[in-house]
């Protein structure tokens, strides 16, 4: 197999909800090559990804119209485990497709969660809204829109401190003369 070959066959297409697309763009720097995002090794993203590569069959077909593009993980040593060559381990199957969609989905309401929490648990020096739209211009996310983050934070809060709703008793307070 020629280097050009290699190179190309290194980074895999696939396609995920357009905002965790444009988080993971944005939150990992893109590699130069093709637009396809190069993750750092020392992050669980990478790990994931490096999980689920396998190599392709000759009937299964190389997927192009997705809207994230990942420079595949290339581990050069075999002393923390098996070694997986991108150049053959170049698959990601739909299921593993749906396991990194999930992770990143995982990492994004975890980081813009505990990024409200922390501004809530220091009295709320800046606004809800100003915060939700600090994360969006942060990362450039254009297809979500901020009531959506903000609903979900809601949510979020309220099955971590369900309110409980008052006892109503009715008193009878009669005075009898």
């Amino acid at each position: 197999m020629n280097k050009k070959n290699a190179s190309q066959i290194r980074i895999v297409t696939i396609r995920i909800e357009s905002y965790l697309a444009e988080y993971a763009k944005n939150k990992f720097a893109e590699g130069g090559t093709d637009g396809a995002i190069r993750i750092p090794y020392n992050s669980e993203f990478y790990h994931c990804v490096w999980e689920h590569m396998a190599k392709r069959r000759a009937d299964q077909p190389l997927l192009t119209d997705g809207n994230l593009r990942i420079l595949l993980p290339s581990r050069r040593t075999a002393e923390d485990g098996p070694v997986k060559n991108p150049a053959y381990y170049n698959y990601l199957s739909p299921v593993a497709v749906q396991l990194i969609e999930r992770f990143l989905r995982r990492q994004f309401n975890y980081e813009f969660h505990q990024m409200m929490l922390d501004n809530e648990n220091h009295g709320r020096p800046v606004r809800q809204q100003d915060m939700v739209a600090d994360f969006i211009r942060r990362y450039r996310l254009e297809s979500i829109t901020e009531d959506a983050l903000l609903k979900s934070f809601q949510r979020y809060r309220q099955r971590l401190h369900p309110r409980k709703p008052r006892k109503y008793e009715k008193r009878h307070n009669f005075k009898k003369n």
